[in-house]
């Protein structure tokens, strides 16, 4: 406020010219004045000082975001470089479905992961009498964590496929074999398991989809069984027919969490439908019709997303 104060006084002198004569006159009108300029010549010289302060204080800020930034862009270029070796990986650990099922199976694939890595993931399994069986999961979350605990599942299930023969026994026995762990890092997975006979097929679907199509006609998987990890508790095994010509699809949820521009969301139902009515054409024509109607359905993808379309050749 004083400064203010002197400020008003000297520039009300300065604008005013006929009292100029006047301060001059009255010697302690003069020192006053003079005592203004002086008080607030000080104050213009610490406001100096000040601003010379703070121009080092923001070099020195500029300095240290500009280092900030520079090992912001080495972190980042490292976590990219980790990723795109965990996306080799991960990648490397799918099967070839191709080397697995050769002359007994048509197997189309589509497999996408939301981001580099993720928590779906798929695998084929051979039993030493000549039987197949196919997995397909769901981990809960994304990224890198989902992706880890994908191969952690992986590896059971193919020391419980060594061990066990029946889909409920090899789902339960990992099931109890992971439950402590997938508790402790608050993660669960949905399973979709089936085992091929001569002709049937015997399956455990806890939280994923599947779709039998014989000779025209839809059969849905009973998806009564619990998720691994949720709960400890005897996985349900069920039975269908599925001889040659007959379609399986076997899916996730990604697909469904999509939606369209109007806010709906893309549904079981609509895939299904989509499945039966090509159900006569090679596999890889029905998921391409799967796959199109979806792309053009939805505004951006959402989630991790597994559809394979099987055809038994014999």
């Amino acid at each position: 406020m004083q400064r203010q104060t002197n400020l008003d006084a000297i520039r009300t002198i300065v604008k005013d010219r006929s009292a100029w004569g006047d301060l001059l006159r009255e010697e302690r009108r003069f020192i006053e004045f003079m005592e203004r300029c002086g008080a607030l010549l000080d104050y213009v010289d610490k406001l100096k000082a000040d601003f010379d302060d703070l121009s080092l204080v923001h070099e020195a800020i500029l300095e240290h975001a500009t280092s900030i930034e520079n090992e912001m862009e080495r972190y980042n270029r490292e976590i990219g470089e980790d990723l795109a070796v965990a996306q080799r990986v991960q990648r490397a650990l799918l099967p070839d479905a191709g080397h697995s099922f050769h002359s007994s199976f048509e197997v189309a694939i589509h497999h996408r992961q939301l981001a580099e890595v993720g928590g779906d993931y798929y695998d084929f399994f051979s039993f030493p009498d000549g039987r197949y069986a196919v997995g397909v999961y769901d981990i809960s979350g994304h990224g890198v964590s989902s992706a880890l605990i994908m191969a952690f599942l992986k590896s059971q299930f193919a020391h419980a496929t060594k061990e066990l023969r029946d889909p409920g026994a090899i789902v339960d026995w990992v099931n109890r074999s992971a439950y402590s762990f997938l508790r402790e890092v608050r993660r669960y997975s949905t399973v979709n398991f089936v085992v091929f006979t001569q002709s049937f097929l015997r399956y455990v679907s806890g939280g994923g989809y599947g779709l039998l199509v014989r000779r025209g006609a839809p059969r849905y998987f009973n998806r009564v069984s619990n998720f691994i990890g949720l709960r400890q508790k005897p996985f349900q095994e069920f039975e269908l027919p599925f001889e040659a010509q007959d379609v399986l699809a076997l899916y996730t949820d990604g697909m469904f969490e999509a939606q369209g521009p109007s806010g709906e969301s893309y549904s079981v139902q609509r895939l299904n439908d989509i499945v039966v009515k090509h159900c006569e054409e090679p596999v890889q024509t029905i998921l391409d019709r799967c796959i199109e109607d979806y792309t053009r359905f939805r505004v951006a993808d959402t989630d991790d997303i597994t559809l394979i379309i099987l055809r038994r050749c014999a």
